[in-house]
């Protein structure tokens, strides 16, 4: 696993639908929803558009986006529905979002709904207080209450839709906004640059404004293009670094009966193919260790892939790197530094108060007192205990996962999280690429696996293996984290971002 509002909010919602959001086995209960009418007699309609979602070439999904100026209430409603529909390996994902907000006339969030249904049900409520932001989560089966800071005057997740027909952007204009990300609530600073006129194949006849746009977090950067037209409207927005694509049609029930009709149709879509990068160059796939060197025109890998005892990086530029991958640790490597409580906390992806898991934790290390020794004794008891790897739950917790005994990599590595820490050795979730030989090439794919704190060092384990031989030669290390306040949105994205963008050569 860049880091938007406008046409850039659905971006990084598809990617959280793709790998993030848990899945429940129920709706929750008593969630009611606040009633949009989009026309009424004191009502300025302010956006009504309609997208195609299209990544690397396939259409695997789409977007309605509506807002609208009570007049009488002098507030602005509006709402955002997305689906997508992936094949990842034997299974499909569909997911859902609906989100619902209310803001200011001058775009301030005041309130925000948002209800997902992916494989189960997640409900997100938040109003803003001041310099606080109030939050409720619901699912089938719990109640989070929290509060966030929150810098007054943050604009509302159509941000820059909503700015651009307000007031249209000419040539040569700059403009910054910051603007709310509903899936986890994060703030972004847009900055928006009016470049030229240009006429697109797609949309004959019309002049459209190009405007570029970097969308920046906490720890992430994201550039795209949009083509908006005299209205403010965007018709087409790209995303180069994720193969994202988004293409305005005019008719709403042309776009939803697209994707059933589409060729190739969604159904032909696999998700883990069309993230997949391949490695150029003569690629040894029985070595033990490997040179190689990555490249991307758009993302600033200076600071992108990390050390670690597997891993050496060597800087050749901004937007290159050379990385040696080893499969065994390197020597005299520097002691880590001690980690902080939160690589032992539970949250609510990785919850280490559940009492059968803790007691199945007791009975697997009960009587072993070496560390790695426990690591090893819980990373095959994962991976044994996930009968079915399957791609369909997204990123399911670690107490969903370990009842129902299913999952791929992020299931894999929440679960050992939580149990490795339930028995006090502190450890977080990595993401990254691992190369995969298929016949006479080679393709990097998007993976998670865990690094546990040992004698010193963040010592890497990967679950998915059926033994704990595995060969770190193929794997590259992107991001860490600790998942403690269950906040996975830029964790994932730091991957993800560079999938569309990135160039991989075997030395």
């Amino acid at each position: 696993m860049i880091r938007h509002s406008s046409i850039l909010f659905p971006v990084l919602m598809a990617v959280s639908f793709y790998m993030m959001l848990p899945g429940c086995s129920k709706e929750p209960e008593k969630t009611k929803w606040p009633k949009i009418e989009l026309e009424g007699s004191q009502d300025k309609v302010l956006l009504r558009c309609n997208y195609l979602i299209n990544v690397k070439g396939h259409t695997v999904g789409y977007v309605l986006l509506d807002a609208k100026h009570s007049l009488k209430d002098d507030e602005v409603y509006g709402t955002s529905f997305m689906t997508t529909q992936f094949n990842r390996g034997a299974d499909t994902n569909v997911s859902l979002m609906d989100v619902h907000f209310v803001e200011s006339p001058e775009g301030a969030l005041k309130s925000m709904t948002v209800d997902s249904d992916d494989g189960g049900a997640n409900a997100t409520f938040a109003v803003v207080s001041g310099e606080t932001l109030e939050v409720r989560v619901e699912d089938a089966e719990s109640v989070e209450e929290k509060r966030v800071p929150w810098k007054p005057g943050t604009l509302g997740p159509l941000a820059i839709d909503l700015s651009l027909v307000k007031s249209m952007m000419q040539p040569g204009e700059t403009r910054s906004l910051l603007g709310v990300e509903p899936v986890d609530l994060a703030v972004y600073k847009h900055t928006l640059t009016a470049l030229d006129f240009e006429e697109l194949e797609a949309f004959p006849g019309q002049s459209l404004l190009k405007i570029a746009v970097v969308s920046e977090g906490e720890q992430i950067a994201m550039e795209g293009e949009l083509w908006v037209n005299e209205k403010g409207v965007t018709l087409r927005a790209t995303y180069p670094q994720m193969g994202m694509e988004f293409l305005h049609v005019e008719d709403r029930m042309e776009v939803t009966g697209h994707q059933f009709t589409s060729a190739p149709s969604v159904a032909d879509v696999d998700f883990n193919q069309i993230t997949s990068i391949e490695v150029d160059g003569i690629y040894n796939q029985e070595a033990g260790r490997q040179r190689v060197s990555l490249s991307s025109t758009l993302t600033d890998l200076t600071d992108m892939f990390p050390n670690t005892l597997h891993q050496t990086v060597k800087k050749n530029g901004k937007n290159e790197v050379e990385l040696e991958l080893s499969d065994q640790p390197k020597d005299g490597a520097e002691e880590a530094e001690i980690p902080g409580d939160e690589y032992l906390a539970g949250s609510s992806l990785i919850e280490t108060n559940h009492v059968g898991m803790q007691e199945q934790v007791d009975s697997l290390v009960g009587g072993i007192s070496g560390d790695m020794e426990k690591l090893q004794v819980l990373r095959k008891f994962v991976y044994d205990h996930l009968e079915e790897k399957n791609y369909s739950k997204a990123m399911a917790t670690a107490v969903e996962t370990y009842e129902s005994g299913t999952g791929d990599c992020t299931e894999h590595a929440c679960l050992l999280a939580a149990m490795a820490r339930q028995t006090g050795l502190p450890t977080r979730l990595v993401v990254g690429l691992v190369a995969i030989p298929d016949g006479g090439l080679t393709r990097c794919h998007f993976h998670m696996w865990n690094e546990v704190y040992l004698q010193g060092h963040w010592v890497s384990t990967d679950a998915t293996r059926p033994a704990e031989k595995t060969k770190w030669s193929r794997y590259i290390k992107i991001a860490d984290s600790s998942l403690a306040d269950g906040n996975s949105h830029e964790f994932l994205l730091a991957g993800m971002v560079l999938l569309g963008d990135l160039r991989i050569f075997s030395k």
